[in-house]
């Protein structure tokens, strides 16, 4: 596996109830550091700044599929208009990487926002997917029979979807509510999920490898494990460095990505990632992303 990220040359904060303005300078400073902490990462920057400015949430930019013989990415249907416009662009990125991509058959009923919503386990024979305030159940029955379709013709055996609602528009997202850490570990965050719920999801994995935390650091689990590291942001709840420490037997190294919060991002929000049964040889590269097909 590697990652992908793109800077953030069009980032601004989109929203109906406040204004903030972005320090281009700080916000591509905090980027860089993610980017350096990532051992595997191909780094784009974009040559046409059109009307993109989340763009740089990577984790939207579709789903990764594990087990294929080849690269293969189930592409987003956003649910918001303005992030609809990166879908181009986000194909210029899959096809510079020779990365074999299918459209998601959504619509304004079924949107699915790539990997922020969905988590695999179990070596990509499980996929856990949130539901609620991007994705919804008709998504979810949508991605389940595509992924069967996919993995059926390459002869491979389809992976078990299982779907959780998420409780509050917090966690508008799964990978704010939820960080995986193991084959079948992760940690949640119990105000996301419901008791019936969470007896579910320890169900399908085991009743000691899912941890619950109560916190009100809602970004603390939208985290990547990286070899022996933990990346996360600046924590804001000073009990959860040792907790997660404790859980994940992985040391928590914290980045200041202040800027990115500002529209209710965190590491794990900036961050994609790619399977490639190849083995990957470089370390890291950038790229600058031509202008997006008309």
């Amino acid at each position: 596996m590697y990652h992908i990220t793109i800077r953030p040359d069009t980032y601004k904060i989109i929203s109906e109830h406040k204004k903030q303005d972005v320090d281009a300078r700080a916000a591509e400073h905090q980027h860089n550091e993610i980017t350096k902490s990532l051992k595997l990462c191909v780094i784009y920057g974009l040559n046409k700044k059109g009307n993109i400015p989340e763009i740089v949430c990577t984790s939207s930019m579709g789903l990764s599929l594990p087990r294929l013989p080849e690269q293969f990415v189930v592409l987003p249907w956003m649910k918001y208009p303005h992030r609809r416009n990166e879908l181009n662009y986000i194909e210029d990125i899959f096809k510079d990487r020779s990365i074999k991509t299918v459209k998601f058959p959504g619509s304004h009923v079924a949107p699915f926002e790539g990997m922020s919503e969905a988590k695999w386990f179990d070596g990509g024979q499980l996929l856990v997917v949130g539901y609620g305030y991007r994705a919804t159940k008709e998504s979810v029955k949508i991605l389940r029979q595509l992924l069967k379709e996919i993995y059926e013709g390459y002869g491979v055996e389809p992976p078990r979807v299982v779907s959780f609602q998420l409780q509050t528009p917090v966690f508008f997202h799964l990978d704010i509510a939820m960080l995986e850490f193991g084959p079948t570990e992760c940690i949640i965050n119990k105000a996301a999920f419901s008791a019936a719920d969470i007896n579910r999801l320890r169900s399908e994995m085991g009743e000691r490898n899912v941890y619950v935390v109560e916190t009100e650091d809602i970004l603390c689990l939208n985290s990547i494990i990286e070899g022996d590291s933990l990346l996360s942001h600046t924590l804001s709840d000073n009990s959860m460095k040792a907790k997660l420490e404790k859980i994940t037997g992985k040391a928590v190294v914290e980045l200041d990505i202040s800027e990115f919060e500002k529209s209710g991002a965190s590491v794990r929000s900036l961050v994609f990632d790619v399977y490639d049964h190849r083995m990957i040889k470089r370390k890291s590269s950038s790229h600058a992303l031509c202008s997006s097909p008309k």
